[in-house]
């Protein structure tokens, strides 16, 4: 008969046992190579040391850090009987198993916390949550309002009390929570997109579109709170969120390779770091590299669903890969969890376009500037489709509207407005922007618009180029 895990003989024995000999241990080769000599070493230490609360404690925060929770839960447990009156112990188990779901457990292990610290705000906020998981709303609201009015600046509670408003079905008293929570701090994420749901529910559309634009402005931020016990699990892990700013860094200098090392860096210390893995759809669709773009979607996807640039970037890849049904699929999954992303909507607009349904393509193209009014990219192409349905003189309104400020594109936004005005029946005009268009095409380096502006001025005006 095999022998029993660690795990299962520690939730078996009493205080006084210490593990027998021969015990099978963790599955070591399971876990990531810069792990397994940190759990090794935790582990001795718990058997050498069996009425330890803190040897037993301290694997738990090391399985914690890196999202191992069923065996964390088990250590928590164990530091739990050797020394019940501690904070620590209930506070992080409670944590873990609302992680996992079980949120009964949360609660009686949150409480048990309470009661060795009744004061620990990270801990009253956790069970306020986790009982209007269970469906308690009346205690959820209860300890949200005993809460702020202990601490009336708390955008924590503010967004809880959105929550739990919103599970009862009362839209307009959640808005006005969630707006608290945002106005005590804007950067709140999480409380922004609340917030929009909220507006859009109510039929509030343009302020649901501001608070979406305000979300993906503020996507990961949350306000500070001061959380010691939870701190100590989060830094022996921090080499990870290192390597992701780096990656960050490196992405936005245009070091594409770098930024995808650090990125990999990251998640061979946290794999379950969902932001690296969504980085790096974009990342790997610069090089081309297909089978990691697909790889990481998946990952982004199981771990944060929420993310509607995830499937955006996913949808880019697509489209450079010539596959547009996919790719519009990908870009309508973006448009379901943020209904306001301008570029989704461009993008689809896009796909459209090329299959000559113009009707549809306007409209994802309206949608975008709905939502970003200074759009020029979506400004351009709903010109386009305006030219290709023969409205001629509202495709050149549009393209008017894009010239400044000028950039790289405001030669071909130029070119695109000549050939307006020529297929109009303003053969003068239409040569005049032409012509300006291959002046600044010129002065930037853009040798092939170049040719093309020079291929048409020779149909249309004969004779040396300007």
């Amino acid at each position: 008969m095999p022998a029993p895990s660690l795990v299962a003989l520690i939730l078996a024995v009493g205080l006084s046992e210490a593990p027998q000999a021969g015990v099978e241990r963790l599955p070591l080769e399971r876990y990531p190579p810069e792990l397994r000599a940190r759990v090794a070493a935790a582990q001795a230490r718990v058997e050498q040391e069996p009425r330890d609360a803190a040897a037993a404690g301290g694997l738990g925060r090391l399985l914690h850090a890196y999202d191992q929770l069923e065996p964390a839960v088990a250590f928590y447990g164990q530091a739990r009987r050797l020394e019940p009156r501690a904070l620590e112990w209930a506070y992080l188990e409670g944590v873990v198993e609302g992680r996992l779901g079980r949120h009964e457990a949360a609660v009686a292990a949150l409480r048990d916390a309470l009661r060795a610290q009744p004061g620990y705000l990270p801990a009253r906020l956790k069970l306020a949550e986790a009982l209007l998981a269970t469906g308690d709303a009346a205690g959820s609201a209860a300890l949200y309002q005993a809460i702020l009015a202990d601490e009336p600046r708390s955008p924590q509670a503010r967004y809880g009390l959105g929550r739990v408003e919103a599970a009862r079905g009362r839209m307009a008293a959640a808005a006005e929570q969630y707006l608290e929570a945002t106005r005590l701090f804007e950067d709140f994420g999480a409380a922004q997109y609340a917030l929009a749901m909220a507006y859009r529910d109510l039929g509030r559309e343009e302020e649901a579109r501001r608070r979406l634009s305000l979300y993906q402005k503020y996507l990961l931020g949350a306000p500070p709170l001061e959380d010691p016990v939870l701190e100590r699990v989060r830094q022996l892990k921090e080499g990870a969120r290192e390597h992701l700013a780096e990656g960050v860094r490196l992405g936005k200098a245009g070091d594409a390779e770098g930024a995808i090392r650090e990125h990999e860096r990251a998640l061979a210390e946290d794999p379950k770091l969902a932001q690296a893995h969504a980085n790096l759809i974009s990342l790997y669709g610069r090089r081309e590299r297909w089978d990691q773009v697909e790889q990481h979607y998946r990952a982004a996807v199981a771990l944060a669903p929420g993310l509607a640039d995830v499937h955006y970037d996913y949808g880019v890849a697509l489209s450079q890969q010539g596959r547009p049904r996919e790719a519009a699929e990908a870009f309508r999954k973006a448009l379901e969890v943020n209904p306001y992303h301008a570029r989704a909507h461009n993008n689809l607009g896009t796909l459209l376009l090329g299959e000559s349904r113009f009707e549809e393509a306007a409209r994802e193209f309206r949608a975008a500037l709905d939502n970003e009014p200074v759009f020029r990219l979506a400004r351009f192409n709903l010109g386009r489709v305006l030219v290709a349905e023969g409205r001629l003189r509202e495709a050149i309104e549009e393209l008017q509207r894009i010239l400044t400020p000028e950039d790289e594109e405001t030669p071909r936004y130029l070119y695109a407005l000549g050939a307006a005005h020529v297929r109009a029946g303003d053969r003068e005009k239409g040569v005049a922007y032409a012509r300006e268009a291959r002046r600044k095409a010129e002065a930037l380096g853009q040798a092939d618009l170049v040719a093309s502006i020079d291929k048409d001025l020779r149909r249309l005006a004969p004779g040396p180029p300007p």
